[in-house]
């Protein structure tokens, strides 16, 4: 799928115009993953965050994803849903290790770069933080219900 296209399905950009999306485009790494594959792990740097474009990830806040307490935060994310952009927020290490429940496609986005887009086109900024804020959001709220 062409990046620009996808971005138009992602929660995360909705709202910006195409030539915003066509910025965020260029910032796009695509990577892939096979079923078990950490994509990132608990306590690392937020140097980039992901949005899923095919397959599913499991978001877990065990210390050891492996043998996860009953109360471990288990979300599964598909397409169009983004993970790791907490970094963008505050800089603090990863709350949770990510796994790639299917084989996943993911597009990589450095977190440094897109700062810098945000910095240079700060109604691309204000759109994404919004757009993050109503995500996280949902996500506590959603864990409170389980």
């Amino acid at each position: 799928m062409e990046t620009k296209a996808f971005l138009k399905q992602v929660e995360m950009f909705n709202g910006l115009p195409d030539d915003a999306l066509e910025a965020v485009a260029a910032l796009c790494t695509v990577q892939s993953f096979a079923p078990g594959e950490v994509i990132i792990a608990r306590n690392s740097a937020p140097d980039s965050f992901y949005l899923v474009e095919a397959g599913t990830v499991e978001v877990n806040t065990a210390p050891d994803p492996s043998t996860p307490p009953a109360d471990a935060v288990m979300v599964s994310l598909g397409s169009g849903q983004s993970f790791g952009e907490m970094g963008l927020v505050d800089k603090g290490v990863r709350s949770a290790t990510v796994t790639a429940a299917t084989a996943v496609t993911v597009h990589k986005i450095a977190c440094d770069a897109f700062l810098d887009l945000c910095e240079k086109n700060p109604y691309v900024g204000f759109k994404v933080m919004h757009n993050i804020a109503a995500d996280l959001s949902f996500k506590l709220r959603y864990r409170n219900l389980i």
